[in-house]
């Protein structure tokens, strides 16, 4: 539905902030129909008042741009970067960082409330403050550049998506990137463009850079369409010269490429992987724990926040100070959050569904001498448990969250206390209405004990949360009811 043109537009105040980063004002114009309307609006803070013009709606939302800011936010500062509002890669560098944590804490706690049906007050008794981050820049150790053949100029252009577009914004400077990434997109860009490695350029999708921050090793992921012949022992000679000059310590150890055709669907992508020059994985570090990671496996993007995480997550399993004997641990990857947990349990039980995590899983609890751990190729809904009976379990899911068959073998497991890491507190918030649902004829029942956001990825307006579920609770059946333990 398209609204027609208002000239003067409408008058707005900032109420907060959505889940996306979008500013959520009221209409405040009492001559107007649209008064007291709900609107989202790019580019606007929390006390921000100014002109809208409604533009559509979509997915139950109203959608409006601002014309003008007639009262500025109290939280608004001037952006680092100068491509801010242009590039998708932030979305908060406009607020201070107070106010980012604000609306991360709100963010949890909205989902929460109104996905997941639970009382605000209750809610907001069990949340601990954020775990906000002492560096909000150059934090990531993982980026993924598209690039984009330039028939026009000859060339290739790497960088990041516009906002809501697919074409790219060519940057001087990534303010989330680790530089040692942006030394490796510039070099990538000069290296590809040259007129003998047409071929090459043309076959390009992605440039991944995965970089050990602490360990200063690098890894680099060329997606291709099509096989094709990449002159890896010049490229590498040309990072190690760039990499060199500029200072930074950090060493090009591995090369792949993954082969996946355009007819790859993005977000289930099987590709064709090939070690192309060097080793076949890089390590990071986490504290006194050291991780191997291969190309397919996972790690979190933000190494010392990290470290944040898994010390709450490590500090929770020892609340009551019995340590568990059996930690298992769901959508483990690598094995990082049950490796650097292990001083918190007797034995650990890893189960994840990429083959290369768990290898590097049990490679890894090798490295670091821990014992008493067994880590299982497969995918947690499907496992048969069989005997197992775990004190703790951990679960860590993709942003899509839980599948609602493991969340009824975790019911049946009943452990003392199930902890849930979440990227996506409305998927979060969706798990645990379903979970508390499903106990309601259960001979077992949980109370959510504490709940924890962590900023691990500033200036956007993504968070991560942790969830800690106890068991003993009654619940009263027939409808959602949880109760909270103090």
């Amino acid at each position: 539905m398209v609204f027609p043109d208002l000239r003067k537009g409408l008058n707005a105040r900032c109420v907060g902030l959505a889940n996306d980063g979008l500013g959520v004002a009221r209409i405040e114009d009492e001559k107007a129909k649209e008064n007291g309307m709900k609107v989202f609006v790019e580019d606007m803070l929390p006390e921000e008042r100014g002109r809208v013009r409604i533009t559509r709606k979509e997915s139950g939302r109203t959608f409006a741009e601002k014309l003008e800011t007639t009262s500025p936010s109290p939280y608004r500062v001037e952006p680092a970067c100068p491509e801010f509002g242009v590039c998708g890669g932030c979305q908060l560098q406009h607020a201070d960082y107070a106010c980012q944590l604000r609306m991360k804490e709100a963010m949890v706690r909205n989902c929460l409330v109104r996905i997941g049906g639970f009382s605000e007050q209750e809610v907001r008794d069990c949340m601990e403050p954020i775990l906000g981050a002492n560096e909000t820049n150059f934090y990531r150790n993982q980026m993924q550049y598209p690039v984009e053949y330039n028939r026009d100029k000859n060339c290739v252009e790497i960088g990041l998506n516009r906002r809501n577009s697919h074409k790219i914004v060519e940057h001087e400077k990534c303010y989330l990137a680790h530089p040692t990434a942006e030394i490796v997109r510039k070099v990538a860009q000069y290296f590809f463009s040259a007129p003998s490695r047409l071929e090459q350029a043309r076959a390009l999708r992605q440039v991944v850079v995965r970089v050990g921050t602490v360990a200063k090793e690098m890894m680099i992921i060329f997606v291709i369409r099509k096989q094709v012949r990449i002159d890896a022992d010049d490229f590498a000679l040309a990072c190690a010269k760039a990499l060199s000059q500029a200072g930074k310590g950090t060493r090009l150890v591995s090369m792949w490429t993954e082969e996946r055709p355009e007819t790859t669907k993005w977000k289930n992508p099987k590709g064709v992987w090939t070690n192309i020059w060097g080793e076949r994985y890089i390590h990071e570090f986490l504290e006194n724990r050291i991780f191997r990671i291969s190309p397919e496996s996972f790690f979190q993007v933000n190494t010392k926040q990290a470290v944040a995480l898994y010390g709450k997550v490590k500090e929770y399993l020892r609340m009551d100070g019995a340590l568990p004997r059996l930690l298992l641990d769901l959508y483990c990857g690598t094995g990082s959050i049950g490796i650097y947990c292990s001083d918190a349990c007797h034995h650990l039980i890893g189960i994840e569904s990429v083959e290369s995590a768990i290898i590097d899983a049990r490679v890894n609890a090798a490295t670091n001498y821990i014992e008493d751990t067994e880590f299982i190729c497969g995918k947690a809904e499907d496992y048969d448990f069989g005997v197992i009976m775990p004190d703790a379990i951990i679960v860590d899911p993709p942003r899509k969250g839980c599948d609602e068959q493991l969340l009824k073998k975790i019911l049946k497991l009943a452990p003392t206390r199930i902890i849930y890491v979440s990227c996506n507190p409305a998927t979060l918030a969706r798990d645990l209405k379903t979970f508390f649902q499903l106990q309601e004829t259960a001979d077992v029942h949980y109370g959510i004990k504490k709940i924890c956001p962590v900023d691990m990825f500033p200036m956007t307006a993504h968070v991560e949360t942790i969830v800690v579920l106890s068991k003993g609770i009654d619940i009263s059946a027939g409808k959602v009811q949880v109760e909270f333990l103090s």
